[in-house]
């Protein structure tokens, strides 16, 4: 595995007890040509915003490099992994629930990976997906935009419409973290 060269944007939340290993850049869009300036081993991407990771969380980029995109939540115990050598890109607004493992190759927008769910081998996830409590996808599948996977059979169902209020709860929910990770847990310093 290669040295860890990891980048964030500056609001994103980034506690100590990550464990970040590789090439990651937190904050990452397809306009990725932001000035870089080195600042407490994190290098800050001055126009990328707001990611949040939890403590205890992992995101170990083994043979290819993790692009993750703005406004993504990633909750405790979530195992983010790129064992590719070609990168694994996140989209944004993203939500990470406790306990899932994501690999894959591609995640859309405005997904919610529940608590305990694996996305496993190649797989591709379009956007405004749900991939339920506990439930898994197959190896190396593409899943269309807007399918609910659920049930203990990892069932299969498409949404007719995407509700707007996700977006504003979204919202409250990245500000609320913003507000409370820091004053109980320590932070890689992404602001300056």
């Amino acid at each position: 595995m290669s040295r860890n060269r990891i980048t964030a944007g500056p609001k994103s939340v980034i506690c100590h007890e990550t464990d970040l290993q590789g090439e990651i850049s937190i904050g990452w869009n397809d306009e990725h040509d932001g000035k870089k300036e080195k600042k407490n081993k994190i290098m800050l991407i001055s126009e990328f915003t707001g990611t949040v990771l939890h403590p205890q969380c992992k995101i170990i980029a083994e043979n290819g490099p993790i692009y993750i995109g703005k406004n993504n939540i990633v909750e405790e115990n979530v195992v983010i992994f790129n064992r590719n050598s070609s990168p694994l890109v996140i989209g944004d607004e993203n939500v990470f629930e406790v306990g899932c493992y994501v690999e894959g190759q591609q995640i859309g927008n405005n997904n919610v990976i529940e608590a305990r769910a694996r996305v496993l081998g190649s797989t591709t996830i379009g956007d405004h997906c749900i991939i339920g409590a506990a439930c898994a996808t197959e190896v190396n599948e593409t899943i269309a935009d807007m399918t609910v996977i659920y049930g203990s059979k990892s069932s299969r169902r498409q949404q007719s419409e995407v509700f707007p209020t996700q977006a504003a709860l979204h919202a409250r929910h990245l500000d609320y973290l913003r507000e409370v990770l820091p004053k109980y847990n320590h932070l890689h310093r992404t602001d300056q």
